[in-house]
This record gives C-alpha cells, sequence and structure tokens, in this order.
C-alpha cells in the first residue's frame, strides 16, 4: 500500500492537465468566436451606410471595411488579422433578408434588402507532444476554423 498514492497521482495528474488544458481552449474558441461576430456586425453596420449622400452612395470597399472595423477589433482581441485573407472576409450587398412566406409555403419575393458579412478565422491551438526515446518535446499546431456570419438591414 506504501507508495500507491503516488502510482494514482501519477496516473490522474495527465488526465486533469488534459481536461484543464480542454477546458482553457474551448473558452479561447468561444472568445474568438464572439469577438469574430462583434467583428461581422461592426463591419456589416458600416457596410450598410452610403459613403455620402453627394458621392452617389457607394459602399465602403472590403479594404476599407477590413481596416477600420474589422482589424481594430482583431487586434484589441490579440487575434492576428493577417491570419484573416480576402476569401475568409466576404460582404454580399443587396441580400434578400428574411423573405416573406406565403400561406401556400411559396416564397414572396417581398423583403428588406440588407448586407451579410461572413467571417472564416483559423484558430491555431498549440499542443506539445512528448517523445520519451530520445526525451524531446515537440510543438503541433493544431487549428479549427471559427465562421460567422452577420445580416443588417440596409436603411435607405
Amino acid at each position: 500500500m506504501r507508495g500507491s498514492q503516488i502510482g494514482e497521482f501519477a496516473i490522474v495528474l495527465p488526465l486533469v492537465f488534459f481536461l484543464l488544458y480542454g477546458i482553457f481552449w474551448f473558452g479561447r474558441a468561444f472568445e474568438t468566436y464572439e469577438t469574430l461576430t462583434r467583428a461581422a456586425r461592426e463591419a456589416a453596420r458600416m457596410a450598410t451606410a452610403p459613403t455620402c449622400a453627394t458621392c452617389g452612395n457607394t459602399f465602403y470597399s472590403n479594404a476599407a471595411l477590413r481596416s477600420s472595423a474589422v482589424d481594430p477589433i482583431l487586434r484589441a482581441a490579440s487575434l492576428d488579422p493577417a491570419d484573416l485573407t480576402d476569401a475568409n472576409f466576404v460582404v454580399t450587398h443587396n441580400v434578400l433578408m428574411n423573405p416573406a412566406t406565403s400561406p401556400l409555403g411559396t416564397t414572396n419575393p417581398v423583403g428588406d434588402i440588407g448586407t451579410a458579412v461572413a467571417i472564416s478565422y483559423p484558430l491555431k491551438l498549440p499542443f506539445y507532444a512528448f517523445n520519451c526515446c530520445p526525451v524531446q518535446v515537440t510543438r503541433m499546431n493544431l487549428g479549427i476554423i471559427i465562421t460567422t456570419q452577420v445580416q443588417m438591414r440596409e436603411e435607405h
């Protein structure tokens, strides 16, 4: 019986460590999702407003939306804006939002027109692997893609 507590501790400690590691990274992933949703909401809000009435009511470009609305929010959350590529930041204007449905179930094309912003961000999860023979620690970058989409009605 002597020493059994150390053996049990050696078995339970890695399990507790991985449980805490998973809780931490789940929290980080959830925070990243909320940050991306906020950034998409701010970009959609900016994208629905025309630049100026005397300039022909043109919309902001994707580069202007990223530099003014999205990148500062990502930096504030300690996320790298360089990881967000142009292919992962999609702004779509004149989207039919909440289309009305007739009683017979056919779609009526009457509804609000809006802007949709979709963001996909690769979240990197650092993971360390331990090898015993020879003793070494290697870092593996695992990751998941976090995606969010926001729609906002255009004001005319």
